[in-house]
């Protein structure tokens, strides 16, 4: 499981386990620009002792303070810690020393990414995949509205002329139509989507908001599954390779944001548990509030932990564990020359 802090307090070390002492801080109606200093001081509100074995990722939200010793015991148990913004972005990521190490691996993709046709036929797999879901979602929601059946033939279309592109850049432009025509079909089953386009910076509606911080927990989920395997992150083939991300979790994420970012966001939109009044106008975008973010972070939990049949395998695996698949599969290719095939919903 991953342990998500929202609340502010102290995170330490404690024998061979941790201990999180909350701490009750005056609520903030504006970003904090200089950290405040009262967290050492402040007497813990609550003490809570946490199991560190069962714990795969360590999620900061809140005011936390941390110490040395804490880091090198995460880093001991091979444990990522992921830290988020007041805004809810994604700002950093302590990783333990590596698991696994291949230099031949990272050799190989770098050679891949500058082989043209290597980077495309992993761009086309990649997109592949994504149009495959994206088509799953809206199939099934014609068979339950109707009405999508321009849409889908649009949609196929553009699928149809993935093997025309010469450049990751046209298969990015034809992935970028596709998104416009799936984002026009959600006001058909969502009435928060009528009108919707997407704004990334900031979120000018809760809709926006929403997505964009479900894309953020499942591009962390696939940074803290890249760390477990020899890839290096930073070396990707659909996006540019990025200074200050890990850009191969940003194409490795993108089969999965139908299943389980578009999924999970109708889901709570669907059963009200989320709607207008989780959500706070700041300068000209929309946050979550901090009580949306702890059931979203809930919900999100159950999502990873949420099991599938694979074909392959022959057996049941978790959404996290499919993450960790679609790595392999890509180690697989690089290394041993197999077919690169990224998830796919089965109907």
């Amino acid at each position: 499981m991953n342990l998500y802090l929202t609340h502010s307090g102290r995170l330490r070390r404690r024998d061979n386990t941790l201990r999180f002492e909350s701490v009750t801080l005056p609520p903030e109606e504006t970003p904090p620009e200089v950290e405040r200093e009262t967290l050492d001081d402040a007497d813990a509100d609550a003490v809570h002792a946490l199991p560190v074995e069962s714990i795969d990722a360590v999620y900061i939200f809140g005011e936390i303070t941390i110490n040395s010793k804490l880091v090198n015991f995460l880093n001991q148990k091979k444990i990522p810690v992921h830290f988020f913004n007041w805004y809810g972005h994604h700002t950093g990521t302590i990783l333990p020393h590596a698991e696994q190490l291949s230099g031949d691996l990272v050799i190989r993709q770098g050679e891949a990414y500058r082989n043209p046709e290597e980077r495309l036929t992993i761009c086309r797999n990649l997109l592949g995949a994504v149009f495959h879901n994206v088509g799953s979602i809206l199939q099934y929601y014609q068979r339950r509205k109707g009405g999508l059946e321009e849409i889908i033939v649009a949609v196929e279309q553009l699928e149809s002329r993935l093997e025309e592109q010469t450049a990751p850049e046209g298969l990015m432009g034809l992935e970028g139509n596709m998104r416009k025509l799936y984002y026009q079909a959600w006001a058909v089953w969502l009435k928060d989507a009528q009108k919707f386009k997407r704004v990334y910076h900031p979120p000018d509606n809760p809709l926006n908001a929403l997505i964009s911080f479900l894309n953020s927990l499942l591009y962390t989920a696939c940074v803290s599954e890249l760390y477990r395997t020899a890839l290096y992150p930073g070396i990707s083939y659909l996006h540019t390779p990025q200074t200050r991300r890990f850009s191969l979790a940003l194409d490795l994420v993108e089969p999965f944001k139908p299943l389980m970012v578009d999924r999970l966001l109708f889901r709570l939109l669907d059963c009200r548990m989320i709607g207008d009044r989780d959500f706070r106008k700041y300068s000209n975008g929309f946050l979550l509030t901090d009580d949306a973010r702890r059931r979203i972070l809930q919900e999100w939990d159950q999502e990873l932990r949420k099991t599938v049949r694979n074909s392959v395998l022959n057996r049941s695996v978790s959404y996290r564990q499919l993450l960790r698949l679609d790595c392999y599969k890509l180690v697989n290719y690089l290394l041993e020359g197999r077919s690169y095939q990224p998830y796919r919903i089965e109907y």
